[in-house]
């Protein structure tokens, strides 16, 4: 004859089962938290938005000819080297820019900034455009910085993800920001590493600081803060004061030190700045940058002075001893407008290296002028005008690729800007 279990001891034996089952649970739980010491919900550049899919098609508004056209203007001026550092997956060229008066120097200060790993984080290079352009003004801050120090900047990490719409990954799928402790490295992966190690294992003026630039979805702007359980007590305190020092020189632009902290539980083996800690330590000041990744994001020219200035304070450049003086451009340059894509505005900044008429106007893609931003004479030096999008009827004009147009009495330059409505 079978035996039955009372019901009330049924009830005990599935109780136990449970609780068991809940313990089980929360030591797997606990055991993965502590393996990594930055989880998915912490990411620290956030979840993805909804226009993803949108700016995509269009690689976020700079792809890869957009870089090679931009390689050949930068590389007129005789402070500029560009070289190719590798290849990536799909063979093209990862692009370099050294920048500096005697880039053989083995005194002077040296600077590394790579941008655009995650492609649709594009404003990361936008700021890293008018970093750029800082080094490369005529100012005498400018003239300074060129003759002590030696900046390394790589403007488009991942040129394969851009061009295949990838938000974060490179042509093989895999997001390279978290790849530097594979068993075999991505290409990509590879010839960023092999040129840090270049310019800090056998050199007699490694880098000191190396700039990880992204853009956050959360629409803030700040740098990811390393835990002293992940580095130690000393660098979190020279890591307070190099992001403080930052954030002085752009009131309310930055976020405070201490916004996102990572590395809590330990030092994680599978980014830049890990890879920066396990072989160079206190030595160099490892950070991730993240700008506004959201249609509030601008004024990427007051960050890039922000950051150029603090970096400089850091390594001990005093630049607040150069005199200064009235500055005029040399020549007549038409800066990208920023945002773009952008909706519902839009800056556009140009140069005057004299005083005389301009006409600044918007053309569609097959050449017709639409729009006339600005028509009349102006004094020489650094200009600025915003678009709405507007054409000379006070219409708004629809989604499209626009051309802006720089006419002066001798000079004409265009750049191309996305409006997405």
């Amino acid at each position: 004859m079978p035996k039955f279990i009372p019901i009330h001891r049924k009830l005990i034996l599935h109780k136990m089962l449970r609780l068991k089952h809940i313990y089980c649970i929360f030591l797997i739980t606990l055991f993965l938290t502590n393996i990594f010491s930055q989880s998915i919900s912490d990411y620290k550049c956030g979840q993805s938005s909804d226009d993803l899919q949108i700016n995509r098609n269009l690689n976020w508004g700079y792809g890869y000819d957009d870089l090679l056209s931009d390689l050949n203007i930068w590389s007129q001026s005789p402070y500029v080297i560009v070289d190719s550092i590798g290849a990536t997956v799909e063979n093209r060229a990862i692009w370099e820019l050294t920048i500096s008066d005697n880039p053989a120097s083995s005194t002077y200060k040296r600077v590394y900034i790579h941008a655009r790993t995650h492609p649709g984080e594009e404003e990361s290079f936008w700021v890293t455009d008018e970093i750029i352009n800082f080094l490369l003004s005529d100012t005498p801050d400018a003239d300074y910085i060129r003759s002590h120090c030696i900046f390394h900047i790589v403007p488009m990490h991942n040129p394969d993800g851009v061009e295949l719409g990838y938000p974060r990954e490179n042509a093989n799928g895999i997001d390279i920001e978290s790849g530097w402790d594979d068993t075999v490295l991505q290409p990509e992966v590879s010839a960023l590493q092999n040129r840090f190690i270049d310019l800090s294992l056998v050199i007699s003026n490694p880098i000191e600081v190396a700039l990880n630039m992204h853009s956050a979805y959360i629409c803030k702007r700040y740098f990811v803060y390393h835990h002293e359980v992940g580095t130690s007590e000393n660098f979190t305190i020279l890591e307070q004061d190099f992001i403080s020092g930052v954030q002085a020189y752009y009131t309310g632009g930055f976020e405070d030190w201490d916004y996102f902290v990572s590395w809590t539980s330990g030092t994680p083996d599978q980014y830049p700045e890990s890879w920066w800690w396990m072989n160079y330590g206190e030595n160099v000041m490892a950070l991730t940058y993240e700008d506004m990744n959201c249609d509030q994001a601008g004024n990427y020219n007051l960050t890039a002075n922000a950051i150029v200035r603090g970096v400089c304070d850091y390594i001990g450049l005093n630049l607040s001893e150069i005199e200064t003086e009235t500055f005029l451009p040399e020549r007549y340059v038409l800066h990208q407008n920023y945002p773009n894509p952008f909706n519902p505005s839009t800056r556009i900044d140009y140069d005057l290296p004299q005083d005389g008429f301009v006409k600044i106007s918007v053309l569609d893609i097959i050449g017709r002028e639409v729009s006339t931003i600005l028509d009349t004479e102006q004094t020489a030096g650094l200009k600025s005008i915003t678009w709405s999008g507007i054409d000379d009827r006070g219409k708004m004009l629809p989604s499209g690729v626009y051309i802006c147009l720089l006419r002066t009495n001798d000079h004409v330059s265009t750049r191309k800007m996305i409006l997405l409505r």
